[in-house]
């Protein structure tokens, strides 16, 4: 039946809303931010900073609506091996591995090699009752036990080498994938010049609680927009374990370097994923499939949260580090957006601490136009979802960015200062 025109027109006001309060939100940030150009005079390292910053985030969201996703090439079905580490994961394993059985690519042309890392549950029996069950769909299913626990790096790189097809497919061990994402994953490969690829991730408990629901809006923008627009350049900074496809002949080459690799002296025990992908992007492109999705479980205590990020700041400090030696061969713009986001990060507990202490108690004065442009670009990133997600908690994803900004922006240089200790922390 066609909408009565009350209808079409309310759903119009639903879809326009969003988007020139969106609009509207950017006008303002430029606006405030134009005004803060005098401040570069009397202050460089402020002002500067406070351009730079609003560029910077403005320029995730226009760069993201120029990612192109390529067509298929029907002639083109490469073989793919499943590789699944897990430690301790009796609750997801067997759904995790369930899954690969229900994609919608050819069965002959899949392989799955999971790796009981020294598991201390009921991992090992879910492992081998999920083999049981698959078997049926895929003919070869590899179940590795190991007594003591390896590592997950360990655990990756026992799957490449026992891989027999061209394209491996790592699945954390608490993430399940869609019937289509394998058919998505592939077709990027077809380009020879690409070497991994990125699916999409969104949270499976978002439901559990409020940290969970700021957890699944944090990762819908984080692929969205920002992977989005380091694809546009083929230089994803992380292919996540979540869900992420290599070549195979271009991990054989660099497998026991990025195995054995060491830094400042000790073994690296974590940032498995930001580190493959590093030693990808050397020679090859590094890309973003928004379609090929999968979800994954993020933890629901507070806790064990701020753990996790602090060990992803671990390795996103280390292996900065590492891109910056090699990040100005990539495109220009991804260069420079590279290196310009590398610069904000390690500035911003400056900004804030003069912001919003030091400035304040030498002028008694309120610091508005910093918390006002703070406000709007937590509102930009709230808007944007909105726009894309439909009428849902949005506000909460305001939350999210305020509280990753704000608040766990100082385990950055706490991070910085436990470099060297290589502890898990979730485990």
């Amino acid at each position: 039946m066609e909408p009565l025109p009350t209808q079409r027109r309310l759903a119009f006001l639903q879809d326009a809303g969003p988007l020139f309060m969106f609009f509207l939100v950017v006008y303002f940030i430029i606006i405030l931010k134009t005004a803060t150009v005098s401040s570069i005079v009397d202050h460089w390292f402020f002002g500067l900073y406070s351009l730079l910053i609003t560029t910077y985030i403005l320029s995730r969201f226009l760069l993201s609506h120029f990612h192109v996703v390529p067509r298929a090439d029907p002639a083109y079905r490469p073989t793919v091996t499943f590789v699944v580490p897990a430690k301790n994961e009796e609750d997801n394993i067997r759904e995790t591995m369930r899954k690969f059985s229900e994609v919608d690519y050819p069965p002959e042309l899949i392989e799955v090699i999971a790796i009981n890392d020294g598991s201390t549950d009921r991992t090992l029996e879910e492992m081998r009752a999920a083999a049981l069950e698959i078997r049926a769909r895929i003919a070869r299913v590899e179940v590795i036990h190991w007594g003591h626990n390896r590592g997950k790096r360990h655990g990756m790189a026992e799957g490449v080498q026992r891989a027999r097809h061209e394209i491996i497919i790592f699945i954390d061990s608490d993430s399940f994938i869609e019937p289509d994402c394998v058919t998505h994953l592939v077709k990027y490969f077809a380009d020879p010049a690409v070497g991994a690829v990125s699916g999409h991730t969104d949270v499976h408990n978002d439901q559990a609680n409020f940290l969970t629901r700021m957890q699944a809006i944090r990762y819908y923008l984080a692929f969205r927009v920002y992977k989005a627009a380091e694809s546009v350049f083929g230089a994803v900074t992380c292919c996540p374990g979540c869900c992420s496809a290599y070549k195979r002949a271009y991990l054989i080459p660099i497998l026991d370097e990025w195995l054995t690799q060491r830094f400042l002296g000790g073994q690296c025990t974590f940032g498995d994923d930001r580190s493959l992908t590093n030693f990808i992007l050397r020679k090859f492109e590094a890309v973003y499939a928004p379609e090929a999705r999968a979800r994954t479980v993020v933890p629901e205590k507070f806790a064990t949260y701020v753990r996790q990020q602090q060990r992803w700041k671990k390795s996103w400090i280390r292996e900065t580090f590492i891109a910056c030696g090699f990040m100005w061969r990539k495109h220009p713009l991804a260069a420079i957006s590279f290196y310009t986001y590398v610069f904000l990060a390690f500035a911003s507990p400056i900004v804030f601490a003069r912001a919003m202490i030091w400035h304040p108690l030498t002028t008694a004065s309120v610091p508005l136009v910093y918390l006002a442009g703070l406000f709007l670009m937590l509102m930009l990133h709230g808007l944007y979802y909105r726009l894309y997600m439909g009428p849902r908690a949005w506000l909460t994803g305001i939350m999210s960015f305020w509280f990753n900004s704000v608040v766990l922006m100082w385990q950055l240089p706490w991070a910085l200062i436990t470099l060297k200790d290589s502890r898990w922390g979730t485990r």
